[in-house]
């Protein structure tokens, strides 16, 4: 509904302002913005800072080969495989489950396992020789969007780089400012992750190991159309809170000949039902009037006058044409 409702709205604001929408609202223009190649190989060269993730991070599972040292037992130290269900097996006690678990986490189950009826205080260290093969799934606005097998341990910003980095080709294919991470294991909600945070200002706690079966997910920005009494009419991205004056700038700045001081935001309301904002553009710019915050599928019309509409059709429809020629033009 949202999308019909959209169409048809900017259909009926081209047909009254005169012009025709070239590619309809399906399609925008390249944006400029952080996702872009500049994006991607900033993308790529923090990833490789980043490394791999340390093997504490690492979640055991089905085919990893696992060394056990045992301080002072060299008769019980093992290198054992992890079977299909999840387990090893070690002299004297037997079968243990370490599928799921952390490197450290099993190297305490251990010492418990020896230290109630072996071994006094035993000193264990447990070390991932071989990892098994991990399968993710990257969706979203990443230039390359699919399955990836990853060897070993690896963290977001490395499974990003792996999809090619963000979308960044078209408007309509913008990445959003967060990452979801839906885990495969089935052992926490899904993640929401700030790029912003992780790749501008460095926090590096976000930069989280990827786990077997997770799905990495980079949702599209959506986009705000801006149309009537501006210098470039169009869309822009809506991502890092745009306002509307934001969207104003984007979009060229108001045309000082054809713009009114008007300006009216139409969308769906939660409910889906149509709604107009009104704001005012010396007030907005003045910030004596607030500065509204954009959202999704917003349709920005700057009005344009009466007698403006022929100076319009000539300035977008007819590039080129001498403004002097509109006299002769009805309102």
């Amino acid at each position: 509904m949202q999308a019909t409702y959209l169409r048809s709205m900017l259909l009926a604001l081209a047909v009254s302002l005169g012009v025709a929408l070239q590619s309809g609202a399906d399609q925008c223009p390249a944006q400029t913005g952080r996702s872009g190649p500049e994006g991607d190989t900033r993308l790529q060269t923090q990833s490789s800072r980043a490394g791999a993730a340390a093997p504490s991070d690492y979640l055991v599972g089905p085919e990893d080969l696992l060394e056990v040292k045992i301080y002072g037992q060299d008769d019980l130290n093992r290198e054992v495989r992890v079977n299909g269900e999840g387990e090893i097996t070690l002299p004297l006690v037997g079968v243990v489950k370490v599928a799921g678990l952390s490197p450290k986490s099993i190297e305490q189950r251990l010492r418990a396992a020896y230290g109630d009826n072996y071994l006094k205080s035993p000193q264990i260290t447990l070390t991932v020789k071989e990892y098994r093969h991990q399968r993710v799934s990257v969706t979203g606005a990443v230039e390359k969007p699919g399955y990836y097998d990853l060897i070993g341990p690896r963290r977001l910003l490395e499974v990003l780089a792996m999809a090619g980095g963000l979308a960044g080709k078209a408007g309509d294919a913008k990445a959003a400012d967060v990452v979801h991470v839906i885990r495969g294991q089935g052992t926490s909600p899904t993640l929401v992750i700030d790029l912003r945070r992780l790749q501008e200002q460095g926090d590096s706690s976000l930069n989280i190991p990827i786990q077997n079966g997770d799905v990495v997910h980079v949702p599209f920005a959506g986009n705000a159309y801006v149309l009537g009494g501006v210098r470039n009419p169009g869309c822009v991205a809506v991502r890092d809170n745009l306002t509307l004056s934001q969207a104003l700038a984007l979009a060229g700045g108001a045309d000082p000949v054809l713009a009114t001081n008007q300006i009216n935001i139409m969308r769906l309301d939660q409910n889906g039902n149509p709604l107009t904002i009104t704001a005012h553009l010396d007030k907005v710019l003045s910030r004596r009037e607030a500065d509204v915050p954009l959202k999704d599928n917003d349709v920005v019309v700057v009005n344009i006058g009466p007698v403006k509409k022929s100076l319009y059709v000539f300035k977008h429809l007819m590039p080129g044409t001498s403004v002097s020629g509109t006299a002769r033009l009805a309102p």
